[in-house]
């Protein structure tokens, strides 16, 4: 008897391990519609992940054949790693930097690193920043900051678990979509600042209000003074939007929670994000961002 619940737990803890190991793969791509709509190729698409602790896509990045999956953010600028997340490669430092984060405060290591592939396209040398420590869990194994997508359009699908990118699409989205679909977004394309964000302008309850989108937050975030014009609970944790448009999508009945990171996200600029789209919205919808001119759809 022994032996067999021996023999079962072995099997079981196999098991685990497989599933945990098995690499995610594309699903049928025939059988989702706007692959061939937008003009996306095959080699343009990629599986992504997520996890219990990081609810965003993350796409496999390899670097001198090591491969982890890391967190596509649209709000990061650059490539961004946890110290030892690639063990054993070619990392050259250059200096150690200072930044204060939507969320933290964060000590880097930057410098060069060799060899790395992410989104279908192959560095044989990048500058990266490493995260030596931050005053704030950071639980992504790294992030694929915009850098990577400003010359190229992008969209997420996370229900069928895929990302297509493609520097080259076929179609923008002004060939496909109507104005009133479309939304113009901010991208403070000018200049190297690590704190400007991917912005737009929604509708809450019909009145107008700057946001953002955070694949990095699990749910979405609300400002206390947006949330106290909006309810008359004090004190509350959490408020309920009963319409937010975007473009012509329209949520309804919403929970947000309330939080100050909507007014802390670009500490230098006087204007309030009071709205951050989480994972929450996102993973509903399919998301397309035009980084090349500036526009996006939610559908």
């Amino acid at each position: 008897m022994k032996t067999y619940l021996k023999i079962c737990l072995l099997l079981t803890v196999l098991l685990l391990l497989a599933a945990c190991t098995k690499k995610p793969a594309l699903p049928d791509l025939a059988l989702i519609p706007w692959i061939e709509s937008h003009g996306y190729q095959r080699s343009e698409i990629f599986p992504v992940i997520t996890s219990h602790s990081v609810s965003g896509p993350q796409v496999k990045v390899s670097v001198n054949h090591e491969s982890h999956y890391l967190l596509v953010d649209f709000n990061a600028i650059d490539l961004i790693l946890q110290e030892n997340t690639y063990k054993n490669v070619n990392f050259e430092p250059q200096r150690m930097t200072n930044r204060i984060t939507e969320t933290s405060e964060m000590l880097f290591e930057e410098g060069y690193l060799h060899d790395v592939s992410l989104l279908g396209r192959d560095y044989p040398i990048l500058y990266v920043s490493i995260i030596k420590h931050s005053s704030a869990p950071f639980k992504a194994k790294g992030v694929i900051g915009r850098n990577f997508l400003i010359n190229g359009q992008l969209t997420l699908d996370m229900r069928n678990k895929i990302l297509a990118f493609s520097t080259k699409p076929e179609h923008s989205l002004n060939d496909l979509y109507p104005d009133n679909r479309l939304v113009t977004i901010n991208l403070n394309r000018n200049h190297d600042d690590n704190h400007g964000l991917l912005k737009f302008f929604c509708y809450i309850n019909g009145a107008k209000h700057p946001a953002t989108l955070s694949t990095r937050n699990s749910m979405t975030l609300i400002s206390p003074e947006l949330a106290d014009t909006l309810s008359q609970k004090h004190n509350a944790q959490n408020v309920t939007v009963g319409s937010l448009k975007i473009g012509d999508k329209i949520f309804t009945n919403v929970n947000c929670e309330i939080s100050d990171e909507p007014l802390t996200l670009e500490p230098k600029n006087p204007e309030t994000i009071n709205l951050v789209i989480g994972m929450d919205l996102i993973g509903q919808c399919l998301l397309t961002i035009d980084f090349i001119n500036g526009k996006m759809v939610i559908e």
